[in-house]
């Protein structure tokens, strides 16, 4: 079974994501029997998880790799968030809460935002390199329900809560700090990211019903052509013309995280004025994670093979 998901990109991440989702499709309550089983199998451990591996992919990062990491990583967020504001202002602005073929701000707003860090560490563990791995954290700011509703806020003038943000930044700088003052612990904990990732899976995969997700139908399909044209040209032009990187990170980046399928309710409640059109936006954006999880690792895999981007070998 690991020989077959490392075979596929990202697999370690994706397969286990797709059997939870089967389970949270067709079975919904089967492991909803309270302590550790509900905890370990259902959404319920998601934070944990994401939490956890935030500090241990943070603790491998020496302060010469975070400059690396700002360097390159950061830079790339940066343009990521000015691009999600500018576009999500401009939207606004031209279309109007309702916008335009089924689309509405919330769901655009929610799926240019969003960035599956997971999907990230997985794919890069395949391309990238050491320090493409100790960046999970980073881009851990970017796929907490936050990030999306700071924009959304923002585009709309309503007020902002920096608490979540907060929230993820804390245990990537204790990472950090453990990491720096003791490199063997350090190292020692930067080494259980790859086994982390499969149950990371998993918990995503908990929070995703298929049926649901598909019944978005052509909306969803044109809500996730719409992830990947707003943004991806203009970052990897960065990446590759500017920074003179490979590209892989832009890539990997380019995909729509299981958590923002829950910014529409969050953004309902409150506004319970937007409640229809939020409703609407989560089976859009739902089927959006579904169809990047697919499509960008097929894509990532292909780009590596033309620039000949050689895997690398997993050490478990």
């Amino acid at each position: 079974m690991l020989k077959f998901m490392k075979k596929i990109p990202g697999g370690l991440l994706l397969i286990p994501m797709l059997i939870s989702a089967l389970f949270a499709t067709f079975l919904p309550d089967i492991f909803k029997i309270g302590g550790m089983t509900e905890a370990f199998f259902t959404t319920k451990g998601i934070n944990y998880i994401v939490g956890l591996i935030c500090f241990c992919s943070s603790a491998s990062l020496d302060f010469e790799k975070i400059k690396k990491v700002m360097r390159k990583q950061g830079s790339i967020l940066l343009v990521k968030i000015i691009l999600c504001f500018a576009f999500s202002f401009l939207f606004f602005r031209v279309f109007g809460m309702k916008g335009f073929w089924g689309i509405s701000a919330i769901a655009f707003t929610t799926t240019i935002c969003s960035l599956n860090p997971s999907l990230y560490l997985a794919l890069v563990s395949d391309y990238g390199t050491e320090s493409d791995e100790s960046a999970f954290g980073v881009t851990g700011l970017l796929c907490v329900p936050a990030f999306p509703m700071l924009v959304y806020s923002v585009s709309k003038a309503s007020n902002v809560d920096w608490m979540p943000v907060i929230s993820v930044l804390i245990p990537i700088v204790i990472g950090i700090l453990i990491g720096n003052l003791d490199k063997e612990l350090g190292k020692f904990f930067s080494g259980a990211v790859p086994i982390l990732t499969p149950f990371m899976g998993w918990a995503f995969g908990a929070g995703i019903n298929l049926i649901s997700a598909f019944k978005a139908g052509l909306e969803g399909v044109i809500l996730t052509i719409i992830f990947y044209v707003i943004c991806f040209p203009l970052i990897w032009l960065f990446e590759t013309k500017v920074l003179k990187e490979d590209g892989i990170t832009t890539f990997a980046i380019s995909s729509i995280a299981g958590l923002s399928v829950s910014v529409p309710t969050l953004i309902a409640a409150t506004d319970p004025n937007v409640a229809d059109i939020a409703s609407v936006a989560v089976a859009q954006i739902a089927f959006g994670v579904v169809l990047t999880s697919i499509i960008t690792p097929i894509l990532t895999d292909r780009y590596a093979k033309k620039h000949n981007i050689q895997k690398r070998t997993l050490n478990m």
